[in-house]
């Protein structure tokens, strides 16, 4: 193992130095979120991730994992439709985009390359039209 895969075999908590823990009136999503939080990156699902990244957890760590998924099916249905995870993906902030450039070069490559069957199945935000 490559010493800078190291942070794939630890959990959000661990990465972040930040203990999550559930309140009793907790959603079911947020109690879903901090029980994933504990769990090591590298092991989390695409549905995982797309729960994730939607709830605006650290884009650093989880964008990077979705594009490998992503990489293998473009569309990979998350739990509720083609292209779900996919979505959460482009709807993270244009900043944290504009800051990691290798990774939104892969993101427009991959999104041009399928262009057609991804327009069909999910609205693309304003960042990534054209």
């Amino acid at each position: 193992m490559n010493r800078k895969d190291v942070w794939r075999y630890k959990s959000l908590e661990q990465l972040e130095n930040k203990r999550w823990e559930p309140a009793t009136e907790d959603s079911v999503l947020t109690k879903r979120c901090i029980a994933l939080s504990k769990v090591p990156v590298i092991k989390l699902t695409a549905s995982d991730l797309r729960v994730l990244i939607g709830q605006a957890f650290n884009p650093n760590y989880l964008v990077p994992l979705a594009i490998e998924k992503l990489k293998d099916d473009l569309l990979v249905e998350a739990d509720l439709y083609p292209g779900d995870l996919l979505k959460n993906v482009l709807d993270v902030p244009p900043p944290f985009w504009e800051e990691h450039q290798e990774l939104h070069h892969d993101m427009k490559q991959m999104i041009q390359s399928r262009a057609v069957e991804v327009a069909s199945e999910i609205d693309l935000p304003g960042y990534w039209q054209a």
